[in-house]
């Protein structure tokens, strides 16, 4: 009898090790949130391509959240709505300022929060991983001169008010200081493509005079090659360099209407963000590094405040490349 006593009590605690373990196994797949907003828009391909391989690279669970159309407040709304979730982490790129305070709320519970793509002044966050969009914008205005010389009439394409590419453009008129490019007209597309095909119409018929363009947003591409193919323009002699890779935009690159476009390296954006908030995660407060006597205490971030992932042109040489059927495929997680 006490034989099968113990062989039952053997089984019992197996069976607890067993369970214990594998609830262990579930805790450890940690949970993160990336809530944004025009979660709909052909520039955010990128971003799944890098979440999805940050899931399986990382091991974590990575979940999307956010409005599909531009609307800051609601990208607000679904930080405030995770918070109680208490994940390990949450990636935003911001705008504007309307996600700000809570985020604020988010970090003060405990949570690290980390802009992606676009940022904004005292955001409240841990740190900001994505393109520098100014210097994105210096490179814009640089690739301009090199493809198109030191003078001419410019137009810019963009959305504007929204914070990256504001940035962008003053990145941009700073390049061109020096040089003989003069600004005669600037667009608003709201980064929205059937706006960016009319305001590009638009651009042209009031200013003929226009030698070079930039287009700041990842719907100027688009709107710009397909104004000039219905305003058959194909053969004005123009230089226009624009920003990101819809496939349109590339499909126009290798046409010959657009010279170049210039890519962030969207795709390490969450990788990196989620790789330094695991490593974060692992030793706030316990076994920190020693920047001040305590860290926590001081109101000191052990971490980066800015991550610059960098850009790549994307030309005639190499447009192939970057073509989305050559590429893994991009879902929505």
């Amino acid at each position: 009898m006490k034989k099968k006593v113990l062989v039952l009590t053997l089984i019992l605690v197996a069976l607890s090790l067993v369970l214990v373990t594998g609830e262990l196994g579930a805790q450890a797949k940690k949970r993160y949130y990336y809530i944004g907003a025009v979660n709909a828009h052909p520039y955010f391909l990128d971003a799944w391509l890098g979440i999805n391989y940050t899931k399986k690279a990382l091991n974590v669970d990575i979940t999307v959240l956010g409005p599909n159309d531009y609307d800051t407040a609601a990208e607000a709304a679904a930080i405030e709505q995770t918070i109680p979730k208490k994940p390990d982490g949450i990636m935003v790129p911001l705008w504007d300022s309307a996600p700000v305070p809570a985020i604020k709320k988010a970090m003060a519970a405990g949570i690290p929060v980390v802009v992606v793509y676009t940022t904004v002044p005292d955001n409240g966050a841990l740190g900001y991983v994505g393109l520098d969009n100014y210097q994105a914008g210096y490179d814009t205005g640089m690739e301009l001169i090199k493809r198109g010389g030191t003078s001419g009439k410019l137009g810019i394409i963009m959305n504007a008010g929204a914070s990256n590419t504001e940035a962008k453009k003053a990145g941009a008129l700073d390049a061109l200081k020096g040089t003989k490019w003069e600004l005669v007209v600037q667009a608003e597309d709201k980064a929205n493509t059937e706006v960016a095909i009319e305001a590009a119409k638009s651009m042209f018929n009031s200013h003929p005079e226009i030698t070079g363009i930039l287009g700041l947003d990842s719907s100027s591409g688009t709107g710009l090659g397909r104004a000039i193919e219905e305003l058959g323009l194909q053969k004005k002699k123009m230089t226009i360099i624009v920003h990101d890779r819809e496939d349109v935009t590339l499909d126009y690159i290798d046409k010959g209407i657009i010279a170049a476009t210039v890519e962030a390296k969207t795709a390490i954006a969450p990788y990196l963000a989620v790789l330094m908030m695991e490593d974060y995660n692992k030793r706030k407060k316990a076994n920190d590094v020693p920047i001040s006597v305590n860290n926590w205490d001081s109101g000191v971030l052990s971490f980066p405040q800015f991550v610059y992932v960098g850009s790549v042109i994307i030309d005639k040489s190499n447009v192939k490349n970057f073509l989305r059927k050559a590429m893994p495929k991009a879902t929505k997680p």
